[in-house]
């Protein structure tokens, strides 16, 4: 059973110039075409263009990508089809990015999806909570946080083109990290603060261990990573749970 007529608001913040010509071709070949693009250009973060767009948002749906996230052709009529269920949605997420890095983010990636770490990307526009402007990189997790209702993961993926380096990831982390302790701040306990977890327990638990421990080589890399991250964090904001 379909809602065949329900229209889907899709919010896609741009900064910079970013080029979304691939996204822009992606939704034309979508198996759901009842939709609406919200362009947003203007704001300083991401956070306030992303409530823009949810201010002019007309459909029952809201679907919220960044420039560079490509949707798979039947991702939007599954969300439809599970919208029947539930009321957010996890979009399980592809990284695009070529070389060696991209492939080891992949693999991390499949930890997080669905869990504390990842966000809901698709969710019913009445009583969508706005995003925390004064947040810059946690404002995800804590929008996520404040979206209610029951939540499923979805088979489709989106395609991540995140054309980064090594570099330019570590400095995105420091940029992001900047904003922490008022996620911290507003959300006490969350599982994410706990490093112990976040290092550790994440590839652990749920027997996600034996996938973990199947590849050695790409979990010591996954670890490097955290390391470094942790070293950005810590340098940024003397906040060691924070990874």
């Amino acid at each position: 059973m379909m809602e065949k007529d329900s229209l889907v608001s899709i919010i896609i913040p741009v900064r910079r110039k970013e080029n979304i010509s691939g996204l822009m071709m992606a939704l034309t070949k979508s198996t759901y075409m009842n939709f609406e693009i919200i362009i947003v250009d203007r704001g300083k973060e991401r956070s306030e263009q992303r409530n823009i767009g949810i201010g002019q948002a007309k459909g029952k749906y809201l679907l919220i990508l960044d420039s560079d996230q490509h949707p798979s052709p039947c991702l939007i009529e599954e969300c439809i089809r599970l919208s029947w269920t539930y009321d957010a949605l996890y979009i399980r997420e592809k990284i695009m990015t070529k070389g060696l890095f991209g492939y080891i983010r992949n693999w991390e990636r499949w930890f997080y999806t669905g869990g504390p770490i990842d966000v809901v990307r698709w969710v019913k526009r009445q009583g969508c909570p706005l995003f925390d402007p004064k947040q810059s990189g946690p404002e995800d997790s804590d929008w996520d946080r404040r979206v209610k209702g029951n939540r499923a993961t979805t088979k489709n993926v989106f395609f991540h083109y995140e054309n980064v380096n090594l570099g330019a990831y570590l400095k995105k982390k420091a940029y992001y990290s900047k904003s922490m302790s008022r996620f911290a701040k507003r959300n006490p306990g969350d599982k994410i603060l706990d490093w112990r977890w976040r290092c550790f327990g994440v590839f652990l638990e749920d027997d996600k261990w034996k996938r973990f421990l199947s590849r050695p080589d790409l979990a010591l890399a996954v670890l490097f990573l955290i390391f470094l991250r942790g070293i950005v964090y810590v340098k940024n904001r003397n906040c060691p749970g924070q990874l």
